[in-house]
């Protein structure tokens, strides 16, 4: 969900005073059955990020960016059509960087442009990288709330059945208190509602199948607990794939809870939960979701992040 995480930052029409973070997180699921073959799926994933500003100030925005999602398997399932075995080892190696400036109309225009590969030999060749670029205008409607225009761009997202063509957007953030922020349009349509000071709920949406919602509870201060619900999924370029537009994907839904401890610049989140409706296929686009494609049995997984801020 980076390109949903990052709209929703720019929603945000502060500048100056961003903070670094990087942070680490390695989630274990239980060793499942292979529908249909014998075999199980045993997964380990680690995931790395870091996004820092290099220049800041009340009116511009530099910000770099870099990620690294590494997905390590032990088991002997095949796609069956294609007989291609699932590798031992996935990546999805990225950077980016982004640009926002505030006019003195109090409009503000940004910019991002992330390029990475997300395979089993990743940069193996030019057919297995990947592009993403954002654009972002916010215009002030009155005091508190905004129209965001956006052009988006990811040549391994097919949106409205339409790949490698940017794909405009127009959305309006609606926030008459501190406690209630909505965004109601099209890439992007979150909810955030604080009920009572300590309970916040929210939920979001960005096309075509990402869904995530989240209730979370201050028990004091740098300590949280939350309850969620999200449906995600996860896509690569096959070095040895017959087809270069083909990807495998691979798809879950999950109910999460766990807490988390913040200070201001170190925190801890320790997460568990349950994994379902979980399988993979290769194909150029989910409507193809019923071929070569395997199903693997619902799983528990726990995780752990550790995350530092400057």
């Amino acid at each position: 969900m980076a390109a949903q995480a990052e709209l929703l930052q720019w929603i945000d029409p502060t500048l100056g005073k961003m903070m670094g973070r990087g942070d680490y997180r390695v989630t274990f699921y239980s060793d499942e059955r292979v529908e249909g073959q014998d075999t199980r799926l045993d997964l380990t994933q680690h995931n790395f990020t870091l996004v820092t500003p290099l220049y800041q100030d009340a009116t511009d925005e530099l910000v770099v960016s870099a990620r690294l999602r590494y997905q390590d398997y032990d088991t002997r399932a095949r796609l069956p059509d294609s007989g291609q075995r699932l590798p031992d080892e996935l990546y999805d190696a990225r950077a980016g960087l982004s640009y926002r400036h505030k006019f003195e109309s109090h409009w503000t225009l940004g910019g991002s442009l992330t390029v990475g590969s997300a395979s089993d030999e990743p940069f193996h060749s030019e057919d297995e990288l990947i592009v993403h670029a954002t654009g972002l205008l916010h215009v002030p409607s009155g005091d508190r709330n905004a129209w965001l225009f956006s052009l988006t761009y990811a040549s391994d997202v097919e949106i409205l059945h339409l790949r490698h063509i940017p794909v405009p957007g127009v959305a309006y953030l609606y926030s008459p208190s501190h406690t209630f922020r909505a965004v109601i349009g099209f890439p992007l349509t979150s909810v955030e509602y604080k009920p009572v000071k300590a309970l916040t709920l929210e939920a979001s949406y960005f096309p075509v199948r990402r869904v995530r919602a989240r209730a979370t509870y201050v028990i004091f201060a740098p300590l949280r607990v939350f309850l969620g619900f999200d449906a995600d999924h996860d896509s690569y370029y096959l070095a040895d794939r017959g087809d270069k537009d083909d990807q495998l994907f691979y798809y879950e839904k999950r109910i999460t809870g766990g807490m988390r401890f913040d200070l201001r610049y170190v925190g801890i989140e320790l997460t568990g939960g349950y994994a379902f409706d979980r399988f993979y296929f290769e194909g150029e686009r989910y409507s193809e979701r019923n071929e070569n494609r395997f199903d693997v049995h619902d799983a528990t997984f726990v995780a752990g992040r550790l995350s530092f801020r400057w």
